[in-house]
């Protein structure tokens, strides 16, 4: 159990690691799900969370700040200037992460060491609600503006834009060669092209806002609104080959690892291992 409304999760090869409305991260065993640790209050709702070998970021509303903890305790060992905004997404790679929201509306690229700025992009035209990155890019998505923006890592400049999704972007993940991405309005997933960001597959209507999309070698995992289940995507066409029972409120987050979907949201507020 969680006890509170979930908004994000990620995962490493044994813990489940969750954020949301009690402001705090919890940090699950994976096997059945127990608590096994807490951090201290972060003073607002936590919306973004990433991880690496030995420590998770953490974005909020509220403080507006990234916050780095240890993984084995969660006690804080760094914490970054004001974003100006709230916090809505972050990712990692091995020495940076970057990290976007309201107001401020740009990607930050922040060392990962201190949590120190080295770059920032040119304003999205909206808040910023996903993130996520490869070797040499960083794929961002939000409200408004209603593209996906692949930006070049090393100096967060534009290199290719989408087509508009024709609704807020909530959720991107990414393969070798695809961005995946969901939302508002639209409904489905849409399969692009990393190169150009071309469209080259979408999904069938999931019923209801998408907030959370997962991948791993094969297939797509995806959750939001309304249907209130995670549905499993052939990633090759994006058709529909598995559907769980609802979750019983909106799903906000989806993490996956080699066997299991793990799935967190409102109303039920608990993680579910699928």
């Amino acid at each position: 159990a969680y006890y509170d409304y979930i908004y994000t999760m990620a995962t490493d090869d044994e813990f489940v690691y969750v954020g949301g409305l009690s402001q705090t991260v919890k940090k699950l065993n994976k096997s059945d799900l127990s608590q096994v640790a807490e951090s201290s209050s972060y003073g607002g709702a936590i919306e973004a969370i990433a991880t690496d070998d030995e420590f998770v970021y953490v974005g909020a509303r509220i403080t507006r700040t990234v916050k780095k903890l240890r993984k084995s305790d969660l006690s804080q060992v760094a914490e970054s200037a004001d974003y100006n905004g709230y916090i809505y997404a972050i990712a990692v790679d091995d020495n940076y992460v970057y990290v976007g929201g309201e107001t401020t509306r740009t990607v930050r690229k922040l060392r990962k060491s201190d949590l120190s700025q080295v770059a920032e992009s040119t304003n999205y035209g909206g808040t910023i609600y996903a993130i996520a990155t490869d070797d040499e890019f960083v794929y961002v998505g939000g409200q408004t503006t209603q593209t996906v923006r692949k930006l070049r890592k090393s100096d967060l400049s534009k290199v290719a834009e989408s087509a508009s999704y024709g609704g807020t972007i909530n959720a991107i993940a990414v393969d070798d060669n695809y961005v995946y991405v969901g939302g508002h309005n639209t409904q489905t997933v849409r399969k692009l092209r990393k190169s150009d960001l071309a469209q080259v597959a979408e999904s069938t209507n999931y019923g209801g806002t998408i907030n959370a999309i997962a991948t791993d070698d094969e297939f797509v995992y995806v959750g939001g609104w309304t249907t209130r289940t995670v549905r499993k995507l052939r990633k090759s066409d994006l058709s529909r080959v598995a559907e769980s029972a609802s979750y019983g409120g909106t799903i906000e987050a989806i993490a996956t690892d080699d066997e299991f979907v793990y799935v967190g949201g409102a109303t039920t507020q608990t993680v579910r291992k699928l």
